[in-house]
């Protein structure tokens, strides 16, 4: 988040107001005001709701406490009234918006329905002209919530450009989220809590391959700034030799996570060390690593632009660049893994069917570049198109 953009609007919340600069109601809604405003997902008709105790506070753009219908009878801890260009566009139309993307669906199941106001168990749905409604526990998992909704709908609006879009199994997506919600996000929701309570602690003093862990929370800070990827999904790893990388863990937010909570893998036969679980898509680097002894760091991420090519399960090809779409393996398969690296084994990069993009270059910052203009390319094919 832009720390200036939270301070912004900090300053213009009533210094005396019932839930002013000084509240800690106003200071969680200045932070999630300005990261989404930051995003382009928040605009004037935009609700934040939070809860204040037993009960809950619904602020408008202005910071004053507003009692709307629209967000029904939620129970969850966070909830939000936004929307973004392709969202707001979407929702004018008479109809469902279904999960394209695993990590959509993580967080939401097999679709978001579109309806006039959110019920108690409400996760996330479409309001006609006004965007969407998503529920969250944590403010991060709120924020990637906003993004993946702009992302499902994008991908609708655009795909009609290069194909069709391939929608994910209904009951596959039902299990998805039931781990997400019961495992996946346990960790990320730990460490929120305990970072808002302490803070995060310096490292230890003495951790070996200090300097390429840091890079990899480095790079991983990178994806997020670049809008890559959101929340904790994607990954980054670096080779330490021939048969050892580094990669990032399970479930954990970048600006949280500690050098010492890389983890360490062999390339032979995929063997960590005890302590935090890596990345549910270690399989996958460590494949790729050993199909490519070249290939010293790679990346995954869940890119808006690239996404509608994995939605749609269409290979980037323009210019100097040619990226297969690998064939779908749900996330952190061993098939996942076994058909990018088949895909990887002559090509620098890969589109994964409903999943996302992944490249494989010489150092982290060439993996990065590879990643942005990926993400570029993609999105000149796609163009800037009137939606409305």
């Amino acid at each position: 988040m832009n720390s200036t953009s939270a301070d912004k609007v900090l300053r213009a919340l009533p210094k005396n107001g019932e839930f002013g600069a000084g509240s800690a109601i106003g200071l969680r809604y200045a932070k999630i005001r300005a990261e989404l405003t930051d995003l382009g997902l928040y605009d004037r008709d935009s609700l934040i709701m939070l809860r204040d105790g037993a009960g809950r506070v619904v602020l408008d753009c202005y910071g004053r406490r507003v009692s709307p219908d629209v967000f029904g009878e939620i129970q969850a801890e966070l909830a939000v009234l936004t929307s973004g260009k392709y969202s707001k566009a979407y929702s004018r139309r008479n109809r469902a918006v279904k999960a394209s993307n695993d990590d959509m669906a993580m967080m939401f199941g097999y679709k978001v329905s579109r309806t006039e106001s959110a019920g108690p168990g409400t996760i996330a749905c479409l309001i006609r002209d006004r965007g969407f409604i998503v529920t969250a526990r944590f403010p991060s998992e709120l924020i990637a919530a906003c993004i993946l909704m702009e992302k499902m709908c994008k991908t609708e609006i655009l795909s009609h450009h290069i194909g069709r879009v391939h929608h994910l199994n209904p009951v596959l997506s039902a299990v998805g989220h039931r781990v997400y919600m019961t495992k996946y996000s346990k960790k990320a929701r730990e460490a929120s809590e305990a970072d808002a309570a302490a803070g995060n602690n310096n490292a230890p003093a003495e951790i070996s391959d200090l300097a390429l862990r840091e890079a990899v929370i480095e790079y991983g800070k990178l994806l997020v700034e670049n809008r890559l990827i959101q929340a904790t999904w994607g990954n980054v790893s670096v080779r330490i030799d021939d048969d050892r990388f580094l990669i990032t863990p399970s479930g954990v937010n970048y600006d949280l996570i500690k050098p010492e909570e890389i983890v360490e893998i062999r390339v032979d036969d995929g063997s960590y060390a005890e302590g935090l679980r890596p990345s549910s898509e270690r399989i996958l680097h460590r494949l790729v690593y050993k199909e490519r002894p070249d290939i010293k760091a790679i990346i995954h991420t869940h890119s808006s632009n690239c996404q509608v090519f994995a939605a749609c399960h269409e290979p980037l090809k323009t210019g100097g660049i040619d990226y297969p779409c690998a064939e779908y393996g749900m996330s952190g398969s061993a098939k996942l893994a076994e058909n990018v690296a088949a895909v990887m084994a002559n090509h620098d990069g890969c589109i994964m069917a409903n999943h996302g993009f992944v490249a494989g270059d010489v150092s982290l910052a060439a993996a990065l570049e590879r990643a942005k203009q990926a993400e570029e390319a993609a999105g000149r094919i796609l163009g800037d198109v009137s939606i409305d």
